[in-house]
């Protein structure tokens, strides 16, 4: 199967091929709307996010969402439960992977990617874990497409809420937060032997990837 590099794999070896080249002082922080592509496809991943989000009923929510951006494939997240734009890309890339190969659970990317975001094989333990609901006031929005800088992700982004990629940024509390959530120890992070925060991107990455081994 075709998987995603992890981050971890950037850390600590040279990939031939790598799915995003970056420098250990700048991963985490690039530059937003982030937008890379998939290895190995026609498609780029889309990132952004937005605060003072108000979603009273997210079927509808997601059903006036379709209609006005058809044909887009795209996800929404709680972006309190996400480390940075790295862990969504990793996971739009890996459900690619998947459903390339025949090793996914769901038949639509959008959900897949969701899946392995949460590092979940089952979809309503990945909906409750990091999907939107009506506590949800950050939002983090992937599109898959085609088109490099989809100006999709910032449309979605603007009608759900003020645009701001500042949503996804981390600090202390989240990180602690995010710790529980995925399950992962200080020893482990500990063991990764770099910056804290880049560290539990790498172990949730990480642990997303390995969920098709759990199939």
């Amino acid at each position: 199967m075709h998987y995603a590099v992890s981050i971890d794999d950037l850390y600590h070896r040279v990939v031939e091929v790598p799915v995003i080249e970056f420098k250990i002082d700048h991963l985490g922080y690039a530059d937003m709307p982030y937008s890379y592509p998939i290895t190995d496809s026609d498609l780029y991943v889309t990132i952004t996010a937005a605060t003072n989000t108000n979603i009273t009923d997210i079927n509808t929510t997601l059903s006036e969402l379709d209609k006005r951006v058809a044909g887009t494939v795209f996800q929404l997240f709680d972006a309190d439960k996400i480390t940075n734009q790295h862990q969504l890309y990793y996971a739009a890339a890996n459900a690619y992977y998947a459903m390339e190969s025949g090793g996914n659970i769901s038949n639509k990317l959008d959900v897949e990617t969701l899946l392995y975001a949460s590092a979940q094989n089952q979809i309503s333990k990945a909906i409750k874990l990091i999907g939107v609901s009506s506590k949800t006031r950050r939002i983090a929005v992937v599109v898959v497409s085609e088109q490099e800088n989809d100006l999709t992700a910032s449309k979605v982004a603007d009608i759900l809420g003020d645009v701001d990629d500042k949503a996804l940024e981390m600090d202390q509390g989240k990180f602690e937060a995010l710790k529980k959530l995925y399950e992962i120890t200080d020893t482990a992070i500990e063991t990764v032997g770099c910056d804290r925060y880049k560290a539990l991107t790498s172990l949730i990455t990480e642990k997303s990837t390995l969920i098709s081994l759990r199939r």
